[in-house]
């Protein structure tokens, strides 16, 4: 029988002025959170005077004196029996004791809470009970804090305290229950022993059993979308501040990818394929139930679990911008009854790492030029100098992390307060990151019905640079020198400087810079009104501010900045968002049946505005604008979106057996046109737990869980451009006036890109250490945002429609398992690959588009790259060959550029993706070893245009051959690359399939080794823990990739891979202690 659990409180005065009272004690507790203390609750003393009052009033007194909250059923508890108590500063455990004896009423603490339940009948045994004590651990060693033992078949139990130790009175032949939640309970049998020393191993299953699912959070066994779930400690595997990079290669079907290895760089997100040409393909960040949008910058430290959502069923009630699926982040609180703090320290190194390209020493690229290079310049005498730029350009980068948290609890406010300093220097020189992250998370009860929270958050960040030139690196000639004999600085103006652009990036770093500032600062304030036992208000408010201010120098005494004899710009900006959410949530048992629905309505705000100014003529050290003599450029922008939802979410559980939902969400925005300014999403789901059925029994050993689920729902996607559905207008100056003329088309008909999607899973688990998730799915997407280009005559350029539909389908493939699992050693491994296939379905008019060296087609992968058709090298002249079509419809070869056909040559878009986790434990000691991959994507290198060009560029360095590689030398020769002319042989370095190179690769993404001191030795020290650490990242990396990593492609465009600023090897050494 389910009895429901009443909770006496301590009384609150209702006086008029609580309002004010509630603000000015948030306010100091906010301030003072983290210098809270926290008494030991074991030892706490009360004094009371009660004569023949009720048990009830007794409880309330001790309530009133200490931070303990009682639970209890009355259809169990008598609390209205009269009872006597007369005591003086006596611990509360033992006036419970003397209240409750010769009662049928057993008590057990746990933390705050002191349970109240009756008791089974007594054998003879229990009236021998004698007094043991004991301590709790993990495997690693370390005290477990708030652990619950109990006595089967009664009602008595207490906790451990915050050493891990208890203590009980229990008999021979009793049993005692040692459980704790995330571990596998243990019972113990009491004969002659006094003293015990319980180990509990973890309990995988149970560890991952809450997962956050849009506006709800749900056990893992009641979920029926597509979720996966990420804890803080496999998130931290990598020394990065970038969040994105650290999901890389640990959920399947979401693709992780950079756009450089600069530090603070974003990564670049999709989940399961990319679904719309014009729009954001990037996901939705949702923090803490605050829709964010873009990635939030949040600092790993301060996370405590990401959900990946990637179904219709558990993305639909974030509706129009669901799509492209949705990250959800829940940040750290604090905990009851503990009082703790963490300080960490990481420091290292980061060297630069080039991948497979190599660059010519001077004599190596003089025995490359010497049978083509007929300029007088080239002479021997070039080889006295053998500059390596990439040395001269980089240096060991210092890497430093210090980080210091605060979590516990003081009566009823329990609090989280972090600080954090992180600082990375580049392994390319002059460029360095600062970055300082604040957060204080905040809960305080009120009453037992009242409760608030508030998060407080901040970051500032400053980023430097000299403007060095990464791209000129990769170009420098060796046999140019950077230095004079007096050690001055070469300009590259002088008669013997070979390089082609006259430029030494190293003369103009001495007096040019560019840096930039960026301060955001986020807070929100919740409300939680229990209204009834079944029914709960909340409101969540928030709001984010994000100011930029960045800045560039040009001395009129460098290269670049002589024509404008000095300069300096200035741009700044600034982002505000509001949010708001008024929720109503209801949750009731019937029995078996559970259910429970939400309704709520949102509004966001979202403003931004820019300004920037360029001055010309400026004197050395002056960094004013209004010491510039000229104006350059200047402009400035705003826009500001406004959004309003009404959503609604229900969900029935039977018996943890059959499970459905229901969701649906209505958003209007001010992007879309008057006439379709509302959108509409919904999804259905079901799920069902099999092995919870009846005729299941049998196998319930060996397959501990067996769920399919079923899911079908629609979603939305935001335009790029925020006036798609306006008439536009664009200036100029005519006859010195200013001058307007229509560029934009309006569309009042303008609306939301829709994406329809079905998901079929599987979730199963075998004897309880081998897990596997398996999900089909099916993404169709319909009503793309397109720019449609208008006839002249119209007097527009073009105009905003919904045209166009793209389709994703795939399999994803998750694997866990505990591979070695005893009290000694442990393995756990991870395992995950996601499949995906893109396929354009309608364009604009049926026609194909070029876009850049792609094309889209109908039935055609989005990311199919069109290009000539690299035919080889002719092996009687050594002529470039592509590939052509004659007049008679025959495939041939032509050494014509411009005859070549453009055909379909593969695709950017990976056939999978995946990683590989593991996880070693023996005693005190921790080595995990982290791989990612990807396979079956063509990556365009566009720095062999430059690097390998076949003398197109005599004043460039040039790559070194790779192994396979060979250069046509004489006739007959069967060669990869063309005989190098001066000037290039007939376009042979030109957009082609002869760049194209695949992007597989396999890489030991982070290799981490951790120690943790024993506890014995920490507790001499009076501290709670202390782990040293050692860790690398990027230690290598298995490609056919010729450039400089097929983990990094262009900012902008998937697939493109340049000379771009390389990703470094790093090692760090880290420190972290608890006390």
């Amino acid at each position: 029988m389910k009895n429901t659990l009443i909770k006496t409180s301590k009384i609150v005065n209702k006086s008029i002025s609580h309002t004010m009272k509630m603000i000015v004690l948030f306010l100091f507790v906010f301030i003072s959170g983290v210098f809270a203390g926290n008494a030991n609750s074991q030892e706490t003393k009360v004094s009371i005077s009660k004569n023949n009052k009720p048990i009830r009033e007794i409880l309330g007194e001790i309530e009133r004196q200490t931070d303990y909250l009682f639970v209890y059923s009355e259809k169990e508890v008598d609390v209205n029996q009269r009872k006597t108590v007369n005591v003086s500063q006596q611990r509360v455990a033992d006036v419970l004791s003397s209240l409750f004896r010769s009662t049928n009423v057993g008590y057990a603490m746990e933390g705050h809470n002191i349970m109240l339940m009756a008791k089974t009948t007594q054998t003879d045994a229990a009236q021998q009970k004698r007094h043991i004590t004991g301590v709790v651990k993990d495997i690693k060693g370390e005290t477990i804090i708030g652990a619950n033992i109990m006595i089967k078949g009664t009602g008595t139990g207490v906790s451990t305290n915050i050493d891990g130790e208890f203590s009980i009175e229990a008999a021979a032949g009793e049993e005692l229950i040692v459980s704790f939640i995330g571990y596998l309970t243990q019972t113990i049998k009491i004969d002659s022993q006094k003293t015990l020393n319980i180990k509990l191993l973890e309990d995988t299953k149970t560890l991952e059993e809450v997962v956050v699912v849009g506006y709800t959070v749900q056990t893992k066994s009641a979920v029926t979308g597509s979720v996966a779930v990420v804890k803080a400690d496999k998130l931290r595997d990598v020394n990065t501040l970038e969040v994105g990079s650290m999901l890389q290669g640990k959920v399947s079907g979401v693709y992780v990818s950079g756009s450089s290895g600069e530090p603070g760089q974003a990564s670049k997100i999709r989940i399961r394929g990319k679904g719309t040409l014009n729009s954001s393909v990037s996901p939705l960040w949702v923090v803490d139930g605050v829709i964010v949008g873009e990635d939030p910058g949040l600092n790993p430290n301060e996370i405590d679990n990401i959900s990946v959502l990637k179904d219709g069923s558990a993305t639909a009630l974030y509706g129009s911008r669901a799509a492209n699926g949705v990250i959800v982040v829940t940040t750290k609180r604090g905990e009851y009854d503990a009082n703790k703090y963490s300080v960490s320290v990481n420091a290292g190194v980061s060297l630069l790492s080039t991948g497979r390209l190599e660059m010519m020493n001077s004599q190596e690229l003089y025995d490359y030029q010497k049978s083509w290079n007929n300029q007088s310049w080239f002479t021997e005498e070039l080889l006295k100098h053998n500059t390596d730029w990439f040395k001269e350009a980089s240096k060991p980068g210092l890497y430093t992390n210090a980080n210091i948290t605060y979590t516990g609890s003081s009566g009823r406010m329990r609090s989280f307060v972090m600080a954090d300093y992180y600082r990375e220097e580049g392994a390319i020189k002059d460029f360095t990151l600062d970055r300082f992250t604040f957060r204080s998370n905040n809960d305080v009860k009120f009453t037992d019905r009242f409760t608030m929270s508030t998060k407080i958050s901040g970051s500032l960040s400053r980023t430097d640079s000299q403007q060095r030139s990464v791209y000129n690196t990769y170009l420098y000639l060796p046999w140019d020198f950077p230095y004079n004999e007096d050690g001055s600085i070469r300009s590259g103006q002088e008669q013997d400087w070979r390089g082609r652009d006259g430029i030494n990036d190293m003369y103009d770093l001495q007096w040019n810079w560019s840096r930039s500032k960026k301060l955001t600062v986020d807070g929100t304030i919740n409300f939680n009104y229990q209204i009834t036992d079944w029914l709960r208000f909340e409101s969540n408010n928030y709001i984010r501010y994000i100011s930029n201010r960045s800045e560039t120098y040009t001395d009129k005494r460098s290269r670049s900045g002589q024509s404008d004899k000095g300069s300096l710009s200035n741009s700044n900006s600034l982002l505000t968002k509001q949010f708001t959410n008024q929720m109503i949530r209801f949750e009731k048992s019937f029995g078996k049946h559970k259910v429970n629905a939400l309704g709520a309505y949102e509004y966001t705000r979202h403003f931004y505005e820019s300004t920037s100014a360029e001055g010309r003529g400026i004197q050395p050290g002056r960094e004013i604008l209004d010491v510039t003599t000229g104006i350059k450029s200047i402009g400035g922008y705003k826009d500001a979106i406004t959004t309003q939802s009404a959503l609604f979410n229900a969900n029935y559980d039977y018996d943890n057996r059959y499970m459905g939902q229901v969701s649906y969400r209505m958003d209007e925005s001010s992007c879309f046109g008057k006439n379709n300014r509302m959108g509409h999403f919904f999804t259905v789901s079901g799920g069902w737990n099999i092995q919870n059925e009846t005729f299941f029994e049998s196998l319930r050993e060996s397959v501990n869980q067996l769920k399919v689920r079923v899911s079908y729902g629609s979603l939305g996607n935001t335009p790029g451009a925020y006036y798609g559905h306006y008439p536009l207008y664009s200036s100029m100056m005519y006859n010195d006036e200013v001058a307007y003329f229509p560029s934009q088309m309006g569309n009042a008909d303008l609306s939301w890109e829709k994406c329809y999607t079905t998901n079929i899973g599987i979730d199963a688990r075998f004897f309880d250490r081998f897990g596997v998730t398996i999900d089909l799915y099916n993404k169709n997407t319909s009503d793309l945002l397109y720019y449609a280009p208008l006839p002249n005559i119209s007097g527009y350029t073009g105009q905003y429609k919904n045209v166009g539909a793209i389709n994703n389908k795939g399999l994803e493939i998750s694997l866990n398992a505990d591979v070695i699992r005893t009290s000694k050693f442990q393995w756990t491994s991870d395992f995950n690959i996601g499949f995906n296939r893109n396929r354009v379905t309608e364009l604009y008019g049926g026609k194909p588009e070029l876009k850049g060296l792609k094309r889209l087609e109908e039935g055609r992968d989005m990311d199919e790259w069109y290009l000539r058709e690299w035919a080889g090298v002719d092996t009687a002249n050594g002529s470039p060959l592509w590939y052509t079509t004659d007049e008679n419809g025959k495939r041939t070869t032509t050494d014509s550029y411009n005859k070549a056909d453009r055909v379909y040559c593969g695709s950017a878009a990976p056939k999978f993706t995946g990683g590989w986790m593991n996880s070693f434990s023996y005693k005190g000691f921790t080595l995990t070893a982290n791989f990612d991959f990807v396979y079956g994507n063509l990556l365009y290198n566009q720095s062999r245009e430059l690097l390998d060009s076949d003398g197109a560029y005599a004043d460039y360095n040039s790559m070194k051959l790779k192994s396979g590689w060979k250069r046509w030398e004489k006739e007959g020769d069967i060669a990869t690359h063309p005989k190098a002319i001066n000037g290039g042989n007939k376009n042979s370095n030109k957009s082609s399939s002869r760049y194209l190179e695949k992007g597989n690769y396999f890489s030991l993404r982070n290799l981490s080794l951790g120690y943790s001191i024993p506890e014995k030795l920490c507790g001499k020290l009076g501290l709670q823990r202390v782990n040293v650490s050692c860790s690398a990242d990027n230690l290598f990396t298995l490609t056919p990739f010729s450039g400089v990593s097929p983990q990094l492609s262009d900012s902008s465009t998937d697939g493109y891979a340049g000379t771009i600023y390389p990703l470094s090897r790093r090692i760090v050494f880290g420190l972290n202690v608890s006390f």
